[in-house]
């Protein structure tokens, strides 16, 4: 796919991640269409990327329930005749629940709202992009903060990998790609080490997008 000119969607556009992602595909000439449910952030990555273009559009949600994701598409449809090319589906990471600790309440609960926003914009723009017949392509980019239960934020990867691969073959008939980008800290935790697997996280989502073959699969960013 050719990134100049493409319309892209990032989900989460306030965030660390969301802004470097955002940044980046403006200074290379993408049409950005930047979301998020924190205002203050997503107004600081707007102008952010007003430094290098101004093909640049916000929409702050009220929070990402299916109402907002909703109108947030609802939106893009008045806005953007032609639709969206690309999804970046960008979340900030969860522990898994482990069973050898405590309950947590609010960790099953996280999970699951985790999987269903990744489900609602994926297949929101999903329809959207069949809509328009466009050939495009949805990436879950994964970020997250650093936190004592390091291990089990590791292996949410399996939940990325199991969506991106179910999504890749649902939507194949229909010409639109699904890839995954996650992070894997193989060293101690540093700030270094964060840097590189954070360049690693912006390379490799160009990579997708830019390779029309690559479907169905997630690359971890390593460090």
């Amino acid at each position: 796919m050719q990134i100049e000119h493409s319309t892209i969607l990032i989900t989460s556009a306030g965030n660390f991640m969301g802004r470097s992602v955002a940044y980046h595909f403006a200074s290379l000439g993408a049409y950005l269409i930047i979301a998020d449910s924190n205002h203050d952030d997503l107004a600081d990555t707007h102008r952010l990327c007003r430094q290098v273009s101004s093909n640049i559009i916000s929409f702050p949600l009220k929070d990402q329930s299916l109402e907002s994701i909703h109108r947030l598409f609802h939106s893009i449809d008045e806005e953007f005749s032609a639709g969206i090319d690309v999804l970046i589906n960008n979340y900030t990471d969860v522990a898994l629940p482990s069973l050898l600790t405590p309950y947590n309440k609010e960790c099953p609960f996280q999970l699951t709202e985790l999987a269903a926003t990744l489900f609602t914009y994926g297949q929101y723009a999903a329809k959207n992009m069949r809509h328009h017949r466009k050939e495009g392509v949805i990436i879950n980019l994964g970020h997250h903060k650093y936190s004592s239960e390091q291990q089990y934020l590791e292996n949410s990867t399996a939940l990325l990998a199991g969506l991106t691969k179910s999504w890749a073959k649902e939507l194949n008939p229909f010409k639109i790609r699904v890839g995954g980008v996650t992070p894997r800290l193989s060293n101690e935790y540093s700030e270094p080490n964060i840097n590189l697997i954070n360049q690693e996280l912006l390379k490799n989502t160009e990579y997708i997008l830019q390779n029309d073959y690559f479907n169905g699969r997630i690359i971890e960013a390593t460090a």
